[in-house]
């Protein structure tokens, strides 16, 4: 403002010695500074204002820069926390990595020691599946023959059940025979007539004084008798085969001279027997035969009369027929 007096002063005492047109450039020149100084003050004022809101925001910018540099230590702090995190992390997984490696490279040997294993158990598989393939078909075999076997035991134990039944029948007949002949020779002593049964047949043993006399082959009337009452029974049997056996002691044989020996002797006595049971027992003689044993076949030692006179026997064995049974057995 001072500034502006002097200059206004200056201005009046120019005015008295300066002309008008002088003082109207300077009038002009006056207005334009004034105008230029109020420009300027406007301008001042704003740049004041402007100062004071740099000042304000440089203000709040050290703030900011102080709140940032106590950040910034935060940070820093924060970045060594986490930059010694990061060390260990990193040798972690250094660790991790090495010990994956290691695993990794035990895994593959391992891996590598299972697959050969694999292998190897792969051909031992592919050996026991050959094995086993040829144990099925062996199998297969056995149990066709198994079955072949149980089919031809099943008639093993068939044709064994028939051969039993047919054993069972040939005893029972045996049984019913004896009993038809000691009915019709109940009439007998047990010293002229016996009936046993030895080695699957029935023996029919008619002692010498029934039949005959001694040193005869003629049938006495009361063995005549006998024979023919054994015949009637024998000729209604079909399943039986008839062999007469003449048996006599060890005394030597003297008597006609028909007769050479005891054998001689034996085997008229079997034929006179037979001849009575085939007329007049009326016994096919296709089912019967005579035979002589002489001396050679003694119940006893001839130590004593008795035991020569138990010798001096005719034999009738009656033999089932078992023609059946081998049949069975030969188709076996």
């Amino acid at each position: 403002m001072k500034n502006l007096a002097l200059l206004f002063t200056s201005f009046l005492m120019l005015s008295s010695c300066v002309s008008s047109k002088k003082f109207n450039e300077l009038m002009a020149l006056s207005d334009k500074n004034l105008q230029d100084k109020i420009s300027f003050e406007e301008k001042l004022s704003k740049s004041q204002s402007n100062l004071d809101d740099c000042t304000t925001e440089k203000d709040k910018l050290k703030s900011d820069i102080s709140q940032m540099k106590g950040d910034l230590a935060k940070l820093n702090l924060s970045k060594e926390q986490l930059e010694r995190e990061i060390a260990e992390y990193k040798k972690l997984n250094d660790e991790l990595f090495t010990s994956k490696k290691n695993i990794l490279n035990e895994a593959n040997a391992n891996q590598k020691s299972l697959s050969d294993k694999l292998a190897q158990k792969e051909l031992e598989l592919d050996a026991i599946a050959a094995k086993q393939k040829a144990l099925d078909k062996q199998l297969s075999a056995r149990e066709s023959e198994l079955n072949a076997m149980q089919k031809q035991n099943e008639l093993q134990n068939q044709k064994i059940t028939d051969l039993e039944n047919r054993l069972k029948e040939k005893d029972l007949a045996i049984q019913n025979l004896k009993a038809s002949i000691m009915a019709a020779l109940k009439g007998f002593s047990s010293d002229e007539v016996q009936v046993v049964e030895k080695d699957g047949k029935l023996h029919v043993s008619l002692s010498e004084k029934l039949l005959f006399s001694s040193g005869s082959f003629f049938v006495d009337p009361k063995g005549a008798d006998a024979l023919s009452k054994l015949g009637d029974v024998l000729s209604k049997q079909d399943d039986f085969d008839i062999v007469v056996e003449g048996h006599t002691d060890n005394v030597p044989f003297k008597g006609s001279a028909q007769l050479l020996d005891n054998w001689d002797l034996s085997v008229k006595r079997a034929t006179s027997v037979v001849r009575i049971l085939t007329v007049s027992g009326k016994i096919s003689p296709e089912k019967i035969a005579a035979s002589g044993r002489g001396e050679y076949i003694p119940l006893t030692d001839n130590a004593t009369t008795a035991d020569k006179a138990k010798n001096r026997r005719t034999e009738i064995i009656l033999s089932p027929k078992l023609d059946k049974i081998f049949n069975l057995l030969n188709n076996n």
